[in-house]
């Protein structure tokens, strides 16, 4: 339930080298997909009769890793914007997710961190935490107010005062204590994504990103330009580490550690 290419870099590709090294192999951790990883994707493909061997991992790969019982991907929506919400269900469903679906609620991040919790089943088991939303021209990470854009200007002023239905950089203080308990629910190289459009261009979103990173311990990762995928990122992305760290400064304690 998750897509990666060659060329990518980034907490994603420390999560593929990881589950490559459990299934035998003798990558160095470091996030970058270049010809070595390549050549283990492609190699694990096809001696696992993966059709077609391209060396992407996509959900059929995803599967045949060696998954164990910390490598779970929660996937949330925000349905508000049926024309958002319903196809990336859809999607994730034939991914083989099974996605949170919240909508339209005065109360949405405690509902996502409640649900989250019960899907994780257990501490330390999440590597993904995957909200798929709204970026609000890059200023908001929404969770359940849908598409706030295209609203009228006293819809927006009132639907703004609903601040425990999306994140960002100006009410962030009021949400951490209700956003801190996913931290104990991440593996140790787990990692949060956000796909709203444009959220990696601003810098005041960036600093959110890096509160919120700081805050579970894990990477937090958005796209820089307009977002479509569902899966993946479209375009450059954004990535912030826990206490400015570095993909260098993340991935190498998974180089000094087996996981």
């Amino acid at each position: 339930m998750i897509l990666v290419r060659p060329g990518e870099r980034g907490p994603r590709v420390a999560l593929i080298q990881i589950l490559l090294n459990r299934a035998g192999e003798s990558l160095t951790v470091d996030g970058m997909f270049g010809p070595t990883t390549r050549a283990s994707v492609h190699g694990f493909q096809i001696s696992h009769g993966i059709v077609p061997a391209d060396s992407i991992v996509g959900p059929k790969t995803w599967q045949r890793f060696p998954l164990g019982d910390n490598t779970r991907v929660v996937d949330v929506v925000d349905v508000a914007d049926p024309g958002v919400g319903v196809p990336a269900v859809a999607q994730l469903r034939k991914a083989g997710g099974n996605p949170i679906q919240l909508g339209l609620m005065c109360a949405g991040v405690e509902q996502m961190v409640n649900d989250v919790i019960a899907q994780a089943d257990s501490r330390g088991s999440i590597a993904l935490l995957r909200i798929t939303g709204h970026g609000n021209l890059g200023q908001w990470m929404t969770v359940s107010v849908g598409d706030v854009v295209d609203l009228p200007p006293d819809d927006y002023k009132v639907w703004t005062t609903e601040y425990h239905s999306y994140i960002d950089w100006g009410h962030i203080h009021k949400l951490a204590p209700i956003l801190s308990p996913l931290k104990g629910y991440f593996a140790p190289y787990g990692m949060m994504e956000h796909g709203g459009c444009s959220l990696g261009s601003r810098s005041q979103t960036r600093n959110l990103m890096s509160s919120l990173a700081d805050l579970w311990e894990v990477p937090v990762s958005v796209g820089v330009g307009i977002q479509t995928s569902i899966l993946n990122f479209d375009g450059s992305t954004y990535t912030a580490y826990p206490q400015h760290g570095t993909l260098n400064s993340w991935s190498k304690k998974f180089r000094e550690a087996s996981y």
